[in-house]
């Protein structure tokens, strides 16, 4: 099994400014890997066919934390790559 961590700075200050601003990502990561979120608190538990992890905000970062089953591990590195461009989208 895979795995895949990103953090990043957002830099706005609150986490209700952060989620406001990944909600477009979170519709695109669903339609192009068709992964649901399912929110409590500032952190978001990921689920999608041989994708499992977690969300998570906090007043300074954004952390992601995947777990990637066997048919997706060839995808690995096209996976976090297009996680850091949305990131770096929705959070300019």
């Amino acid at each position: 099994m895979a795995k895949i961590e990103i953090e990043r700075e957002h830099g706005l200050g609150s986490v209700d400014e952060a989620r406001a601003k990944v909600g477009s990502m979170e519709s695109k990561l669903n339609e192009k890997f068709g992964v649901t979120f399912d929110w409590s608190g500032n952190t978001a538990e990921i689920k999608g066919k041989g994708v499992s992890g977690q969300f998570i905000l906090d007043d300074e970062r954004v952390t992601v934390r995947l777990k990637l089953g066997m048919l997706v591990k060839p995808f690995a590195g096209k996976i976090e790559e297009s996680i850091k461009a949305a990131l770096e989208r929705s959070l300019a």
